[in-house]
């Protein structure tokens, strides 16, 4: 059995930790005010890639050595977008809903993954953060699949809670074309998808029972170990 005990959350997300090291590359996409990316820096010393579309945020960003901050919008496709301001800082993004009629706006770029790594020279991602607030749906399902399927391991907040997305299976179709590209879905969350960790079997050797254990067992696992 592979070992799991360095599964871990970080600022709400499920980490592997076990694989990553000083090489590893990590794109914290919704990086907000950086924590995510300066307590996964400190753990195994990878170097991180943050992405912030608030303009606010990105400038207030203290990356962690050896980190680029890019103020853009990780998105499906280069361009620009509407990012919408909320009064929950961390709640902006460049997918409105249908309460922001009256809402502040600024125009972002919008960068696709594809273009971030050659932008960046990455010749590899080994950790995708996405927390994009409801852009994820898109970028998952427009992404094209060699550029997904060469990403490690990829940890996500889905954002189908949320009164617009709500009962729309987009987290179903999102998990369907990850787990076609040989991506391990594990939702670490209880009642939402709010914290969902997906493993590349293109990269990890996973038995039965290892996928047996991220999908039924980890997320008990990890609970108590937090508890």
């Amino acid at each position: 059995m592979t070992d799991f005990r360095q599964l871990r959350r970080v600022r709400g997300h499920a980490v592997w930790l076990a694989p990553l090291e000083k090489r590893s590359i990590i794109v914290d996409a919704g990086a907000h005010a950086g924590q995510f990316s300066q307590t996964i820096q400190g753990l195994c010393g990878a170097r991180c890639i943050l992405i912030e579309a608030n303009p606010t945020l990105a400038a207030q960003i203290c990356p962690p050595d050896g980190g680029t901050v890019v103020h853009a919008a990780l998105a499906a496709a280069d361009g620009e977008a509407e990012f919408v301001f909320r009064a929950n800082r961390e709640g902006g993004s460049i997918h409105a809903s249908s309460s922001d009629r009256d809402t502040q706006t600024t125009t972002v770029e919008t960068v696709s993954l594809a273009t971030l790594r050659r932008r960046f020279h990455l010749d590899r991602i080994d950790l995708l953060k996405l927390d994009i607030e409801a852009a994820e749906f898109a970028l998952i399902d427009e992404t094209p699949d060699d550029v997904l399927a060469d990403i490690r391991q990829i940890t996500v907040e889905f954002h189908d809670f949320l009164p617009d997305f709500h009962a729309q299976g987009l987290y179903e179709r999102a998990r369907t074309r990850l787990e076609s590209l040989g991506f391990i879905c594990a939702n670490f969350a209880f009642r939402t998808h709010g914290d969902v960790l997906f493993l590349n079997r293109r990269h990890f050797t996973l038995s039965p029972w290892d996928r047996f254990f991220l999908q039924h067992i980890a997320r008990w696992s990890l609970k108590l170990r937090n508890a």
